[in-house]
């Protein structure tokens, strides 16, 4: 199986890092993170991409899907503040061929807490070289 999920998520995390946005980066989904703001990296879906499979029935690419979730906490500002770490983490997936499939907004705890979701699709080979399509 052909899997690149801690890759992803150090991309994040180091992308976070160069813009000087601190936050927590987590590998798992954290509906009460404990840590504002936090960044969830998941991988939601690897499948095989049949279309390249060869004669002996061995992988060699894999559809790949990932959910970001990014929380924040803010008195004010939260869903600014959220669509900004969004975006870098946006620009960086899309440069490295992945493709944005969703975006979606919630506000959770009475207003208390902001979450951004979006949702993000590519095609990876066996050594790891990502296609849109």
């Amino acid at each position: 199986m052909i899997d690149i999920e801690n890759e992803v998520i150090t991309l994040v995390t180091d992308e976070l890092f160069a813009q000087n946005i601190t936050a927590s980066v987590e590998s798992v989904l954290n509906l009460n993170p404990s840590v504002f703001p936090t960044v969830c990296v998941e991988e939601i879906e690897n499948s095989s991409y049949e279309l390249s499979a060869d004669s002996y029935s061995n992988e060699n690419h894999a559809s790949v899907g990932y959910e970001i979730n990014v929380f924040t906490n803010d008195v004010s500002g939260k869903k600014q503040k959220a669509k900004s770490i969004l975006d870098v983490i946006d620009r960086m997936l899309l440069a490295r061929g992945f493709y944005r499939i969703s975006k979606n907004a919630l506000s959770l705890d009475n207003g208390t807490k902001y979450r951004l979701i979006a949702r993000y699709r590519a095609n990876v080979s066996r050594d790891n070289t990502i296609y849109r399509r």
